[in-house]
């Protein structure tokens, strides 16, 4: 009897949790998207609820398949709505009205979301802050510098190339047929190629990746221990899967960490500061040692 009493007690306040629930994610979506105050409708959706929710677009993303899929799409429309406040061009043109230097677009929302304790080039959202920071690093983009730092891009594709060369030969002289039928990881090595690349253009710093074959590397703590671990996967997978409900999206990335896949997902990118850390110190402890080093600062 008491256990009844206990129930009824309860089923009121699920019930109301359960009404709250269904006007928040169902009913208010609903009447935003027929109020249409940004004027998106006009937009064909990408799905069927594009319109009212992310959801669509995010289990696009964990498909893998969102770059080919919207492709499709738009070659049937140039412009698709892929979610509330979201918008797919697939039109070359649109990049100029969008990233071009008169373009009135302001940056997207991401960007606060994911920026660090700072915000750089690429996140910055501020046109005067913009400015500024382009400012500071012209002398570094210019055509001169950009070509006296060719060597290293070379040295990078020499390396690549090595690699590429000593898996597909060693593979194809043991066994021909075995070797029709592996694979070589393009893109992870073109990321080491990359991240080479950059710190060595940036910071005169010999990451290694393209030697090693991994992206394993030192990082640093604010105590000054250094310890080992990998940078490239998954710092940025997680943002990548989740981030699309921008308003929801501190919610839905701590609530994913109870799932064993988002929360190693999560343990892994944790210390990405401390490989800029480990860089950063190793770069101005050699500028104090007064080496002259050809980089980009």
């Amino acid at each position: 009897m008491e256990e009844m009493l206990a129930l009824l007690g309860v089923a009121p306040y699920a019930t109301a949790l359960a009404l709250s629930l269904f006007f928040y994610f169902v009913v208010y979506p609903w009447i935003v998207y027929l109020k249409d105050v940004k004027g998106l409708r006009r937009f064909p959706n990408m799905s069927t609820f594009s319109g009212m929710s992310d959801l669509p677009f995010m289990a696009l993303v964990h498909t893998g398949a969102r770059s080919v899929h919207l492709a499709n799409l738009h070659k049937d429309e140039p412009a698709l709505r892929t979610g509330p406040n979201s918008l797919s061009f697939g039109r070359v043109a649109a990049i100029k009205d969008i990233y071009g230097h008169g373009s009135q677009c302001q940056k997207d929302k991401s960007c606060v979301l994911t920026a660090a304790t700072h915000f750089h080039l690429a996140d910055v959202l501020e046109k005067p802050h913009h400015a500024r920071k382009r400012k500071v690093l012209s002398a570094a983009y210019a055509l001169k510098n950009l070509e006296e730092w060719e060597h290293k891009v070379a040295d990078k594709v020499d390396r690549l190339i090595k690699q590429f060369d000593q898996r597909c030969a060693s593979l194809c002289e043991k066994d021909p047929k075995s070797f029709q039928d592996s694979a070589l990881d393009f893109r992870a090595w073109t990321n080491f190629f990359t991240l080479d690349a950059i710190a060595d253009i940036g910071l005169s710093e010999r990451l290694g990746f393209l030697d090693q074959g991994n992206d394993r590397v030192i990082g640093q703590g604010k105590d000054g221990s250094q310890y080992v671990r990998e940078c490239l996967y998954p710092t940025a997978r997680k943002q990548s899967l989740l981030l699309w409900s921008y308003d929801h999206y501190k919610f839905i990335d701590k609530l994913s960490n109870l799932i064993p896949y988002y929360r190693r997902m999560a343990q892994a990118s944790q210390g990405w500061d401390a490989i800029v850390l480990r860089l950063s110190n190793s770069c101005l402890e050699r500028y104090r040692r007064m080496e002259k080093l050809d980089d980009f600062f």
